[in-house]
This record gives structure tokens, C-alpha cells and sequence, in this order.
């Protein structure tokens, strides 16, 4: 059975994973298993303190504050053979406020689970897909589908296929289809302005320069379609074609990195733009003990656009995990989003810029039974000012794994 700090860490990989479209920052590539995981149930009790408030004194909003108990149960398996691999992730919860939130609600909900599959149907043929699906109320800036703030709980769902066929030992290609989308279950209107889904089919071919290095050209398309539109206002739907070129190096069996580069046309009854796009992440394994992941990518941004044209995000983060003895883990990672709203008639562009730092450590009692602690701080710098804030969130608690 896999120690309890390292199925912490894969707990923490897959509340903090990133999608973005389709491509380097999936979901389904935040983890490889590299051998069995045997069914293990994880649970976790614990609590916190909460605080929420407004850097500009605005009427009707106020500073908010409070302390929290939470409990939850979770389940880990993973089966890897020589052709074919799956895994499985799965996370249920509550929170429990003892004061008001910024929402006025004081229970809330989490469940997560994450499912990925790979195969080698023949030699030259491997199809996988990558499933993930939550229902919480906590922003996520490392994917950037949901609200800056918390504004309700919310359901997102997300999954990649891809068919991936060598027809050669070094020219190969991949087909992928990605469906995600967002659905707000309180009824507000912020919220009701979010509820989207959108498909985005690629087409990807690479060639292997070496062992260590391949190229690459890909093109995708994808199409959003909003729930819900403003009477009166031109409809929010979009859809983007891309054209990207990339390359895929692997220094070291510890060191690895993927870059696409290229430009996103952007259309719809609002606008028709085109920007440079950009992802790319690196992965180093320091040590046996020790691993840091940089992501990054520049594209256009489907939340929180409500009556603008668009929104241009540049969205980067650091994640990284550390077993400093047999006995503690250590995890961190911050998240920096800019994003430029663009204006028309109607309402006036504007920008901002999110900061997410978040600090853990999980200390093994026992082979089952450990205590974690917690702390993430938020903060929006807008040039609207009813929407900066800062939160700080404080947490800590017990778990055991069986």
C-alpha cells in the first residue's frame, strides 16, 4: 500500500490539475501512475477559519469572516499492465460554516473524481481518455472555467479522447475530441451568465527528431455555446480555430517539457479577433523526493465574460511537492491570472490581475494516520473596484488511509 504522503500528494494533484481546451494543460496529463495502486479509502475531518474582504468600502458588500468544519471520504486505485492502464481518483465532502460567507450560504459541497485510460490496441494504434468531473463552490485558477470568487457551488465536467496512430517509428498522428462545461446550481444572475459548454476537435502531427525530442503541428477548433443570453445584447457564443506549432523535449528521465505556439482565431456576433496562443508546461523531478511543474498559457477566456466582446487572459502557475522526510510532505503552488476585458457600447473594457498562493504539509503519526495544515491566500487587483478583494483561508485536520 502506497504510504499516506504520497496519497496526499495525489489528492493534491488532482484538486489543483489544470484544462485549458485540449493539449499540454489537460487534466489527464497531471498523472502517471507507473505501477499498481491497490484500492485504498482515504478519510479526512478537520477545519479552519475563513476570511473575505473587500479592498474598497462598497454599499451592500461587506467584509465576511468565519470559522469551518469540514469532512470528507476518498478512494485511490490504479492498474497498470504492459498495454493497458487505468486509474481512478475520487474525493467527497462538506464544509460546514459556523458564520456567513460572502454567498450568505454556510453548508457547501465537494466531490471530485477522475478517471484516465490508456491502451495499445496494436503496436502502431493507442487510444486514451481522461475523465474528470467536480462539484464544489471553490474558484479554480489553474483551469480558469469558474468565477474569480465564489458565487454558489457548481458542476464541471471535462473529458479528452484521443486516438493516436505511428505510421512510422518516427511520424505519428493524434485525433482528439474535449467536451467541458459549467453549470451554477444557485440562482443568481452573475452566476446564471456562466452556464456554458464547448467541443473542440484537434488534429495533431509530430515527428521525432530523436529519442528526446519531437516536433509538432496541430489544429483545433472549438465552439462554446452559452445557456443563457441578455435580451437586447448580441449572443455571447464563440468559436476559436487554432494553428499551433510545437515541440516536445525530454532532457532527462527527470526532466521534461511541451511548448505550443501559434495564433487563435476568435469569432462571434460581438467580435472577430486574432491573438497569439500559447501553452506549455515543464516538469522537473529535482530529486527522488522533490518535484516542481511551471505551466503557462495565453489564449482567449470564456468566464466571467458576460456583456463584453472578450476576454485575453495570461495565465501562469508554479506547483510543487516535497517529501522532506519519510514522514512529512510539504506542497505548494501559486497561480497568476491577467486577463483584459474588451468593451463596447454597452459596457467598458477593463483588466485585472489574480494572485493564488496556497502552502500545505502532511505529517505521517502513524503508517495510516497522519495530520495535515493548510494555508491559501487570494487576492484580485481589478480596475473595477467593487471587485478587488483579498481571502485568506486557513485549514488543518486528520486523515487516515486503509
Amino acid at each position: 500500500m502506497k504510504s499516506i504522503a504520497q496519497l496526499l500528494l495525489a489528492v493534491a494533484v488532482l484538486a489543483s490539475g489544470t484544462a485549458h481546451a485540449q493539449g499540454l494543460l489537460s487534466l489527464g496529463q497531471s498523472r502517471d501512475y507507473k505501477e499498481n495502486v491497490p484500492l485504498t479509502f482515504r478519510v479526512t475531518a478537520g477545519g479552519g477559519y475563513d476570511s473575505f474582504s473587500y479592498k474598497n468600502a462598497t454599499p451592500g458588500l461587506g467584509d465576511v469572516s468565519s470559522w469551518f468544519y469540514r469532512g470528507g471520504v476518498g478512494l485511490t486505485f490504479a492498474d497498470v499492465q504492459k498495454t493497458t492502464k487505468w486509474d481512478i481518483n475520487a474525493d467527497f465532502g462538506a464544509v460546514r460554516y459556523t458564520g456567513k460567507t460572502e454567498t450568505g450560504d454556510d453548508l457547501f459541497y465537494d466531490a471530485r473524481a477522475a478517471i484516465n485510460f490508456s491502451t495499445e490496441v496494436t503496436r502502431r494504434l493507442t487510444v486514451s481518455d481522461s475523465f474528470y468531473l467536480t462539484y464544489e463552490a471553490e474558484p479554480d485558477f489553474g483551469a480558469g472555467v469558474s468565477i474569480g470568487r465564489r458565487a454558489g457551488q457548481y458542476l464541471y465536467g471535462y473529458n479528452n479522447f484521443n486516438v493516436a496512430y505511428a505510421w512510422s517509428e518516427r511520424l505519428s498522428s493524434t485525433t482528439g475530441y474535449t467536451i467541458n462545461g459549467i453549470k451554477y446550481m444557485d440562482d443568481n444572475t452573475i452566476a446564471s451568465l456562466e452556464d456554458r459548454i464547448t467541443h473542440t476537435f484537434a488534429e495533431a502531427l509530430s515527428y521525432k527528431l530523436s529519442r528526446t525530442t519531437a516536433l509538432s503541428v496541430e489544429y483545433r477548433y472549438a465552439t462554446t455555446n452559452y445557456n443563457n443570453d441578455t435580451p437586447g445584447i448580441p449572443s455571447p457564443d464563440y468559436h476559436s480555430h487554432f494553428l499551433l506549432a510545437g515541440i516536445d523535449q525530454a532532457w532527462s528521465t527527470t526532466t521534461r517539457a511541451g511548448l505550443r505556439v501559434g495564433a487563435e482565431f476568435y469569432e462571434s456576433e460581438r467580435t472577430s479577433k486574432t491573438a497569439p496562443y500559447v501553452e506549455g508546461s515543464i516538469s522537473h523531478n529535482i530529486s527522488r523526493n522533490t518535484n516542481v511543474r511551471l505551466y503557462g498559457q495565453v489564449g482567449f477566456d470564456g468566464s466571467e465574460l458576460g456583456s463584453y466582446d472578450s476576454r485575453y487572459s495570461y495565465r501562469t502557475g508554479i506547483t510543487a511537492s516535497n517529501q522532506v522526510t519519510r514522514d512529512l510532505t510539504a506542497t505548494g503552488g501559486v497561480h497568476y491570472v491577467h486577463s483584459t476585458f474588451s468593451g463596447n457600447d454597452t459596457v467598458t473594457g477593463y483588466s485585472e490581475n489574480e494572485v493564488n498562493l496556497s502552502l500545505g504539509l502532511n505529517y505521517s503519526i502513524t503508517r495510516n494516520v497522519g495530520v495535515e495544515a493548510g494555508y491559501s491566500y487570494t487576492t484580485i487587483g481589478s480596475d473595477i473596484d467593487i471587485r478587488d478583494y483579498d481571502r485568506h483561508h486557513v485549514n488543518f485536520g486528520l486523515n487516515a488511509t486503509f
